[in-house]
């Protein structure tokens, strides 16, 4: 496996609330609802139950969520979906599936 190349180990379910603060994109990014927020907990914190793979890029280890998963706007910018969270912000917080 070469530097650049992404390397998918195993696939996660969250178990517990962590918290992420995502990189704000642009000069605004866009809040989740609030129908959101009172469904799945606080704006900046990974819910319970999103899924999605640890992944290896660049020799270090990140978790990459699935799209489309109710409540992934609480950490994900409304115009970029796909995201590369670091492991540690998950470590502890997750079982294999």
């Amino acid at each position: 496996m070469s530097f650049l190349e992404t390397k998918k180990l195993y696939r996660i379910e969250i178990t517990e609330r962590c918290y992420y603060y995502p990189p704000m994109c642009g000069t605004g990014a866009a809040m989740p609802s609030f129908e959101s927020v009172n469904k799945n907990g606080n704006w900046d914190s990974i819910p319970n139950g999103i899924k999605g793979w640890v992944i290896e890029k660049f020799r270090k280890k990140y978790f990459r969520p699935d799209e489309n998963q109710e409540g992934i706007d609480l950490f994900t910018p409304a115009n970029q979906p796909i995201v590369l969270i670091p492991y540690d912000k998950i470590e502890g917080h997750y079982k294999k599936i």
